[in-house]
């Protein structure tokens, strides 16, 4: 049964639905719109506008569903069309946006939304030489546009040509300085480019605009662990694993820093948290297989290997040992803290016994210590020719 609108005629409540989302109240305008629908199912503007309201809300099944009404009744319906491959390209649909974008590009050559549609889901797709000629015709349309700029840079990186890359990567960020899309992809090629100072710099800057997100702060982790910064890349990529707990990755990279810092009880910590996680996880398990290695258990890593990163092959006994094999490694490495701790105390006091009896031992009895000094330089310089080098001290 249809509803009723306190409006005298359709076109009013399209107006006032309208001046909902203008002021940016989409769920007022979106019962407006449902309601018209509802009432009239051959209304194709009003399930149009529901189904676009319904996609910017997030409701994007229900959404997929009106869009895809109105396009089987209009085909050339290019605004439902275009919509339905953006709600499907946000449902990570890529095959079926990418015919809804092809669709209205033959229609509409310079249609910008399906331009930018298409070639993002050409990027996604591991095509980016079929993208660049979309992201061409767009910024002919947008040169200014931040996120067009950066499509075309996203596009440019992987096929091969770092330098434009980089140049639209940062003509984008001068449009827009803090473009999120911009400098994460900046952040990125830098990286890939070993240029790891910039890349950090870049990386930490599109954190400050978005804390949460896990992608930055594992590429911050891999910047950190490649300018071998141990414990900040083991900070960041726990940050990354805190955010995204279904992802071992970060965990692997988190050992493999531990293992080349020294932390080998560490090493062996995350990598069994990886393991535990994804239990065919091959990385997981090299990553095992190497803290144990490194800490001396060449049956356990051995034993590790053969398993070939199925965790089930695993002997009982190795896993349930792993525990107690960290904990000895603690007890390892505080034991050597303490004795490092201890050695330095001691040659500490060494020297403060030691040095005034060398300071009497050096006092000159035949004339003024620096009358001497002056004259043995004086002597050296002129046996060999060259001023004599100063002594150097020890550092701490």
């Amino acid at each position: 049964m249809s509803s009723p609108l306190p409006y005298t005629s359709e076109s009013e409540a399209l107006e006032q639905a309208a001046a909902h989302e203008r002021n940016g109240d989409f769920d007022a305008a979106l019962k407006i719109y449902l309601t018209l629908a509802q009432n009239d199912p051959e209304a194709l503007d009003s399930k149009y506008r529901a189904g676009t309201a319904l996609m910017r809300r997030g409701d994007l099944d229900d959404a997929v569903t009106l869009l895809r009404q109105v396009v089987f009744a209009a085909p050339d319906h290019l605004p439902a069309r275009t919509n339905l491959g953006n709600a499907l390209l946000l449902l990570g649909q890529s095959e079926p946006a990418r015919d809804a974008f092809v669709a209205v590009l033959d229609l509409d050559p310079g249609n910008r939304n399906a331009l930018f549609g298409l070639a993002t889901i050409l990027i996604r797709l591991g095509d980016p030489g079929r993208a660049l000629p979309l992201t061409a015709r767009l910024l002919q349309v947008l040169p200014d546009s931040a996120a067009a700029l950066t499509l075309d840079a996203d596009a440019r990186a992987p096929h091969g040509d770092t330098a434009g890359a980089i140049a639209q990567y940062r003509h984008a960020l001068r449009v827009d300085p803090l473009y999120l899309p911009a400098l994460k992809g900046l952040a990125d090629t830098l990286y890939h480019q070993n240029r790891l100072q910039e890349a950090e710099a870049y990386a930490r800057r599109a954190i400050e605009r978005q804390k949460d997100d896990p992608e930055l702060l594992a590429l911050l982790g891999a910047i950190l662990m490649a300018r071998e910064d141990w414990p900040a890349a083991v900070e960041a990529l726990g940050a990354a694993f805190d955010r995204d707990s279904n992802n071992p990755a970060p965990l692997v990279q988190m050992s493999l820093a531990c293992r080349r810092s020294g932390d080998l009880a560490g090493a062996i910590h995350h990598a069994q948290r990886a393991w535990t996680l994804a239990p065919t996880d091959k990385s997981a398990g090299n990553a095992l297989g190497a803290a144990l290695a490194a800490a001396g258990e060449a049956k356990g890593a051995r034993d590790v290997l053969m398993a070939g990163g199925d965790r089930s092959r695993l002997p009982a006994h190795l896993w349930s040992g792993l525990g107690a094999l960290q904990a000895r490694l603690l007890e390892d490495e505080a034991r050597v803290r303490e004795e490092a701790l201890q050695a330095a105390a001691a040659a500490t006091l060494d020297l403060e016994y030691s040095a005034p009896e060398q300071a009497e031992q050096d006092i000159p009895t035949a004339k003024p210590a620096q009358a001497q000094e002056d004259g043995r330089r004086q002597s050296t310089w002129e046996s060999t020719g060259e001023p004599e080098t100063l002594p150097l001290f020890p550092e701490d």
